[in-house]
């Protein structure tokens, strides 16, 4: 155990020369003289900048699609849109469908009205919400005057 500890220390405080070379004429290109904690921070560094930059790409970048979990806003807003439209139309194809019996009803002599009903009965999704009472209250009556004090000071 000491002697694995003491040749990682020695790497690590030991300073060694780092040359490149001409192949052919054997001239010294570039040389650095490196420790072992000098190499340690140098890729610590170079790694934590890959991960920001790899980082930022995904955030500012259309690649952030690729990664499970994350969709365009686009796609989400056009499935919203998509869904709303559908529910009107199946609204419509719904009044339609009541209108051609109720004309066919008509050609046949029957009374329109009570298919109507009948089907209303039978569909429990055509019952609508009645609508709540609007009532004015005291503070809406008073931010009501104070603005129109100011149109008329205004104009």
């Amino acid at each position: 155990m000491w002697n694995r500890r003491h040749v990682i220390g020695d790497l690590m405080k030991h300073k060694h020369r780092f040359v490149v070379l001409d192949t052919d004429t054997y001239k010294e290109k570039i040389s650095f003289q490196l420790s072992g904690i000098n190499v340690f921070v140098f890729l610590g560094i170079t790694s934590l900048l890959l991960v920001f930059l790899t980082g930022l790409l995904l955030a500012f970048t259309p690649l952030r699609e690729l990664i499970p979990g994350y969709t365009n806003p686009r796609m989400v807003q056009q499935t919203y849109e998509n869904a709303r439209v559908i529910d009107s139309l199946e609204i419509q194809l719904k009044a339609q469908e009541e209108m051609l019996a109720d004309i066919q009803a008509v050609m046949l002599g029957n009374d329109p009205s009570g298919l109507h009903l009948q089907s209303s009965q039978k569909d429990n999704d055509t019952i609508k919400p009645k609508p709540t009472p609007y009532v004015r209250s005291k503070a809406d009556s008073l931010l009501r005057e104070e603005v129109e004090r100011r149109e008329s000071t205004q104009n």
